[in-house]
């Protein structure tokens, strides 16, 4: 007899406590499927089913999938903005004509000027890396009487230089630079008086000159600075010469003071 009664507890407790046996089943399917009401700013309650809460909840989700994205969207420009730089530079200064043919010549000490754009990258605090694209103008003028007859005439032309620098910051307010430079000759113009002979196009300049730009700066505050540079091309400057000059080995180098001022 007492293995029936003992057999038989499981079926009375079960019978005696239904609501204990399926209690975290009905509380998980109650929490899986939840209504509720809400009173609005009128006083009225509005009654939600079940469906309208999970659907509130996934909206609730994906707008705040969206402004994070969007936050992080507008940090990456913010840090892009920080370190990326535009400018504006202005330069004045002297142009020469050297190299083993130049004294034939007697190419004099001539001028130049121009302006461009700056965008200054900043790598860190110390180190930037400055790609530069400047319209420039050059003149020069040659004189000499070695053949018995004066010779006289001028050059002149318009370039694009296209510096690409590598910057770095020197204590607080100086930097240094270095880095390699291309001159495209976009228009020229030439005269020339051999006494008996005069006429223009005596020279035609290469379409490009490639060459090394080296110099130091001042920063006066965060937005301008002073910079001295030399620029020494490494090619020559004529493609070629005509008349009786068939001298082109010749070359330019530039000194030149710039006005820089950084948006």
């Amino acid at each position: 007899m007492n293995k029936y009664l003992l057999a038989s507890l499981p079926i009375i407790f079960t019978l005696a406590f239904p609501g204990t046996v399926f209690a975290e089943d009905d509380d998980d399917f109650e929490n899986d499927d939840v209504a509720t009401t809400y009173v609005d700013e009128n006083g009225v309650t509005h009654f939600r089913s079940a469906e309208q809460v999970q659907e509130l909840e996934y909206s609730q989700d994906t707008h705040e999938e969206d402004e994070r994205r969007r936050e992080e969207s507008e940090a990456r420009i913010t840090n892009w903005a920080s370190t990326v730089n535009f400018g504006v530079r202005g330069t004045v200064g002297l142009n020469y004509l050297t190299g083993g043919d130049a004294s034939k010549w007697g190419w004099k000490t001539g001028f130049t000027f121009g302006v461009g754009g700056v965008l200054a990258i900043s790598l860190n605090e110390m180190f930037q890396i400055v790609p530069e694209a400047s319209i420039n103008y050059r003149y020069n003028k040659f004189k000499n009487s070695e053949s018995g007859v004066e010779e006289n005439g001028n050059l002149s032309a318009w370039t694009l230089d296209v510096p690409l620098l590598f910057r770095v910051n020197i204590l607080s307010s100086f930097f240094a630079a270095i880095g390699p430079e291309f001159a495209f000759t976009l228009s020229s113009s030439d005269s020339y008086d051999f006494g008996v002979n005069s006429g223009n196009d005596l020279i035609t300049p290469a379409s490009l000159e490639v060459g090394l730009a080296l110099g130091g700066g001042y920063y006066l505050d965060s937005d301008m600075l002073l910079d001295l540079r030399v620029f020494k091309s490494f090619t020559d400057y004529a493609k070629k010469t005509k008349i009786h000059r068939s001298y082109k080995g010749f070359s330019t180098l530039q000194i030149s003071a710039g006005f820089t001022y950084m948006f």
